[in-house]
């Protein structure tokens, strides 16, 4: 069964993003990390780099495929999870809490208002 969670915004490409005080964190979600199995590699740019909206920056690599990670917003990297560099699996256990991927600090924090709500997610995937 896919969980959503109520308190995060969603892409179109299956990231979830959160706006903690100014800087969004963001990870993939739980009917991303479901659909593409054990995940057992993540790779991601590091912190100081520009990423764009909706443009990948990193990867997943799980048992079935490859997934790109794709930014919310544009900005900068401030910060990378350096559990799930380590145990990438922790994003099939915990996608939306210890599973997060990165913290970007947005260029423009509106261009969150361009992301779905979870009913909204909820209806674009089925």
């Amino acid at each position: 069964m896919i969980t959503f969670n109520e308190d995060v915004l969603y892409t179109k490409s299956n990231e979830w993003a959160e706006n903690l005080n100014g800087v969004v964190r963001m990870g993939i979600d739980d009917y991303s990390q479901s659909s593409l199995g054990d995940i057992v590699h993540v790779e991601v740019a590091g912190s100081g780099t520009h990423v764009a909206a909706g443009k990948s920056f990193g990867s997943v690599e799980a048992t079935k495929s490859v997934s790109d990670i794709n930014a919310p917003v544009s900005g900068v990297i401030v910060r990378v999870n350096p559990e799930v560099l380590k145990s990438p699996a922790i994003i099939n256990i915990d996608p939306f809490g210890e599973g997060w991927i990165a913290e970007i600090s947005p260029d423009d924090p509106s261009e969150l208002d361009g992301l779905m709500d979870a009913s909204a997610y909820k209806s674009f995937i089925r």
